[in-house]
């Protein structure tokens, strides 16, 4: 005996996971508590973490759109690398575009209050206790 297909289009219940729910599905739906949707884009995006309790000092070309890390992520520090997407922050990078080619410390510790530059928040005691990898 072959495989048949149900007598109902399947392709409603994985756009729609939790607007139907036949009984012979009901154990597939009783499982799916949140919808695909509600997991990739969470309501309340996360804390930025720590990356690094320094800043990182880069010269920055002059007219070129640069996207600076907010979640703290980024294995390309201190600039976006998707890690935001991937683990479901709800976050999204900073585009910020330099007028003049120059030197600048960009922040890592993700606390600054002039992002994406550095404005000495590192040096505070909080970000100083804090673990990197954490939340402060």
């Amino acid at each position: 005996m072959g495989f048949r297909r149900p007598p109902f289009s399947t392709d409603f219940i994985f756009l729609f996971p939790n607007h139907i729910c036949l009984p012979a599905l009901s154990k597939l739906c009783q499982k799916r508590e949140i919808s695909w949707l509600a997991r990739w884009f969470p309501k309340e995006p996360a804390k930025p973490v720590v990356a690094q309790k320094t800043p990182i000092k880069l010269e920055l070309v002059a007219g070129k759109t640069y996207r600076w890390c907010v979640c703290g992520r980024s294995k390309k520090q201190p600039f976006c690398d998707g890690s935001h997407f991937f683990q479901r922050t709800g976050l999204s990078p900073l585009k910020f575009k330099v007028q003049e080619t120059r030197t600048v410390a960009l922040c890592t510790c993700k606390a600054t209050q002039r992002p994406p530059y550095c404005d000495g928040t590192h040096k505070s005691e909080q970000v100083q206790k804090a673990e990197v990898g954490s939340p402060l």
